[in-house]
């Protein structure tokens, strides 16, 4: 085709207060090292705002000095206010008499304490829906995440950040692509959570012309304008393949909006590789705003997301009966982990349990603590954790992945209405129930038993070898 008939293609960015590369932060914070004497501070705050003009407390009344140079004061809304900010508040100020009156934890934790309400009081924004912060004074860290994603109001501290809600928000809301085409104009919306971090634009010129009598006849116009169509489809499918990447770090999800002939020539036009990605079609007009383009598309997303859980489950199962690429277990997925074996952590969302480290070594393990040290180190370095927090830890530092499923079953709005029998247990999703059989908790290896003892095999004698 001699003339090309994409006119424009523009990058956009998104401008937000909120956090938007999740992946990044769980990285720099798994980096952390262990903290034993001043415990890390993880505060998680449902921020999701009830009523009219919500999120603020009016502001007070201005002294007498103050009214009259009220014009040059700035416009002050008031302070944000929360029903869980004001338990979460309250819970802050008991933990810190908890760990008094002095001494490294109790110095820290007060500072984490009044660092996180000057936070919530002066600088997250009104904006967000939750807000997970990870703090801990003693080693010169705040970290506050502010998601578009509600988040369970929940106060936790360790030896080691509490990184499962965090993990949650990248790995249950997970990126995912929308284009929006027709023939003449496109847009690729890269949505983050419930908003969109990034895009691209598409326009078209209007080649070809339809020109008056004694120009091309209808079969040469109607052929030119199937070729540009064809052309503007092989540029948005190029511009689509590079924005979604490739691997783990890439975007696992594609959902198209298009109509025909669009929707023909750019199925025609898209890498096998993104063929692969696409989830689903949707209706959306070329005008959709952003709330439209999340309302049309949480459906498919939701639904491959519990897919995947499945199929994870499955895998775990699959491979643990076989003794080849899967574990099961709280004691075997934390002897998986602390090998390196692990590829993806399978775990359910409301997972529990106790367990211990020994971070001299470093060294893990599932139950409570022992009166004896595993490896016979010294027992008083033997240190309680959080089964899930660690198991989480340990998976992000050795780089394998989290599958996080769902446990509780989506109620209907019928069951809603519903009164609830006390005494019936609570609804559980077939994917949780599945690996509440296994432990809740199992592993994905990178390679199988057979292949890791092959390994253990070359290595000792590798080892001899060189000591002869």
């Amino acid at each position: 085709m001699a003339t090309d008939p994409v006119r424009t293609i523009q990058g956009l960015e998104h401008e937000t207060q909120l956090a938007l590369d999740i992946p990044a932060t769980l990285a720099r914070l798994a980096a952390l090292p262990p903290s034993p004497e001043a415990p890390y501070l993880t505060v998680g705050l449902d921020w999701r705002p009830e009523g009219t003009d919500p999120g603020r407390v009016p502001p007070p009344e201005p002294k007498r000095s103050q009214r009259r140079a009220r014009r040059e004061l700035p416009d002050n809304p008031g302070t944000p206010w929360r029903i869980s900010w004001e338990e979460v508040g309250r819970r802050l100020d008991d933990l810190v008499v908890e760990f008094g009156p002095r001494g490294a934890a109790f110095d820290s934790l007060s500072a984490d304490v009044e660092r996180i309400k000057h936070y919530i009081d002066e600088e997250l924004d009104d904006a967000a829906q939750g807000v997970i912060i990870v703090a801990c004074h003693h080693h010169d860290l705040f970290q506050p995440v502010p998601l578009d994603i509600p988040v369970t109001t929940e106060i936790v501290t360790g030896p080691i950040p509490a990184l499962r809600q965090l993990v949650h928000a990248a790995e249950d809301f997970p990126p995912y692509a929308v284009i929006v085409a027709e023939q003449h104009d496109a847009f690729l919306w890269l949505m983050e959570g419930q908003t969109w971090g990034s895009g691209v634009q598409f326009r078209a010129n209007d080649y070809p012309r339809h020109t008056q009598q004694g120009g091309w006849s209808q079969t040469r116009y109607q052929r030119r304008a199937g070729e540009r169509v064809d052309a503007f489809a092989r540029t948005i499918a190029e511009e689509t393949r590079q924005a979604l990447g490739e691997g783990r770090r890439g975007i696992d999800y594609l959902i198209v909006a298009a109509d025909e002939p669009m929707l023909t020539a750019l199925n025609d036009a898209f890498h096998e590789t993104v063929r692969e990605k696409i989830i689903g079609q949707i209706h959306l007009a070329p005008d959709a705003n952003v709330t439209q383009v999340a309302a049309e598309a949480a459906p498919l997303v939701e639904q491959a997301e519990r897919q995947r859980e499945m199929e994870a489950v499955q895998h775990v199962h699959d491979g643990t009966g076989a003794g080849t690429d899967g574990v099961a277990g709280a004691q075997a997925t934390v002897t998986a982990l602390q090998a390196g074996q692990v590829e993806e952590l399978v775990m359910n969302a409301d997972f529990s349990g106790p367990g211990w480290a020994d971070f001299t070594l470093p060294l893990y393990g599932a139950g409570e603590v022992p009166r004896e040290h595993p490896a016979g180190g010294d027992v008083a370095n033997l240190t309680p954790v959080s089964l899930e927090d660690a198991v989480v830890f340990l998976a992000l530092q050795t780089d394998a992945a989290i599958e996080l499923v769902k446990s509780a079953v989506p109620i209907t709005e019928a069951e809603i209405e519903e009164v609830p029998d006390a005494d019936a247990p609570t609804p559980r999703a077939k994917a949780a129930k599945a690996l509440d059989a296994l432990g809740g908790i199992g592993a994905i290896l990178r390679f199988s038993q057979a292949e890791q003892a092959e390994r253990v095999e070359e290595a000792s004698q590798g080892s001899a070898a060189t000591s002869v």
